[in-house]
């Protein structure tokens, strides 16, 4: 079960960097087009913030997405690490506050999508891991 959770937690994040990109090219290439200016700011500098911001924020999506397929091919039968398990806390996070976001301001659809992704990474700390081949403790020789 986890190796499947992992899989559907990166098409999504895939998918969800995807989208980031074409935001920031769509959000720039508008705000650059249109000579925006929000209080005093050039609208260059607009279109470049909204370029960086959503190009690093698509960049953490496909990093997840990187360890995710990391842990869905080969580590499988070990917990996590430590800096595994920060990287898809802090995805968690950002994606509980990308959901309430949606929701507000995108709308149910949208929600629904970052909220699955949400419950995918959440779920990925309660799968098991697969158990261990233990070994069977070996008989001590008879006292002579």
């Amino acid at each position: 079960m986890r190796r499947w959770t992992a899989i559907s937690a990166t098409v999504l994040l895939v998918l969800e960097a995807g989208v980031s990109l074409l935001a920031a090219l769509l959000l720039g290439a508008v705000a650059h087009k249109q000579h925006m200016q929000f209080a005093g700011v050039s609208y260059t500098a607009i279109a470049d913030a909204s370029y960086v911001g959503l190009g690093l924020q698509a960049v953490f999506l496909l990093l997840v997405a990187g360890v995710l397929i990391r842990v869905a091919v080969g580590a499988q039968d070990r917990p996590f690490g430590r800096p595994t398990r920060f990287l898809l806390i802090a995805a968690a996070v950002f994606h509980g506050v990308l959901a309430a976001l949606m929701l507000a301001l995108s709308g149910v659809w949208t929600f629904l999508v970052v909220a699955l992704t949400l419950t995918l990474l959440v779920l990925m700390f309660f799968t098991p891991t697969r158990p261990s081949p233990q070994q069977a403790p070996v008989p001590a020789a008879p006292a002579s």
